[in-house]
């Protein structure tokens, strides 16, 4: 018999989980799928607005148009299914649940908004224009920081300070 079984629980305990987990994994699988939308439009009206092999009008996603950024947000879209695992198994934790998910969540806002907005759009054409796609896995983004700080804030256990009884 496997020890997690004499222990009296199952492989996994999902009543361990708390809503963040099930927030944190729903922005993930937001987050992966916003991955296969349009995260860019071309110019219509413009024929040398060209963007991974999208002209007209058209719209590429992060996949076509990216060449590490689509591989980040995808290992950032697994942070809370990892932190799930490892609550469900009952595994002791060195920090609070929930702040690395926050943490990833800050990241992957931080290069999505840089891949997009503050460095720019990609490509080095005019007429080049935000699609959902970068909207909604900008949203999933902030969804995974919300589920870490709800996580790690709301169903954490309170500490005492030293000499408390």
């Amino acid at each position: 018999m496997e020890a997690s079984r004499a222990e009296g629980g199952g492989y996994l305990d999902t009543s361990r989980l708390s809503p963040g987990e099930f927030v944190g994994m729903a922005a993930g699988v937001v987050l992966f799928l916003s991955l296969f939308l349009p995260w860019f439009t071309t110019d219509g009206s413009n024929p040398n607005s060209r963007l991974g092999g999208a002209t007209g009008g058209d719209g590429v996603n992060a996949w076509h148009v990216f060449s590490s950024l689509d591989i980040l947000l995808t290992l950032a879209a697994t942070a809370p299914f990892i932190l799930s695992w490892i609550l469900a198994r009952g595994h002791r934790l060195t920090w609070k649940p929930g702040e690395v998910t926050m943490i990833v969540g800050i990241t992957a806002i931080v290069l999505i908004l840089c891949n997009g907005v503050i460095l720019g759009r990609p490509g080095d054409t005019v007429g080049i224009g935000l699609g959902i796609g970068y909207f909604v896995g900008l949203l999933a983004a902030a969804g995974l920081l919300a589920a870490g700080y709800l996580r790690q804030a709301v169903y954490g256990t309170d500490r005492k300070p030293p000499g408390v009884i």
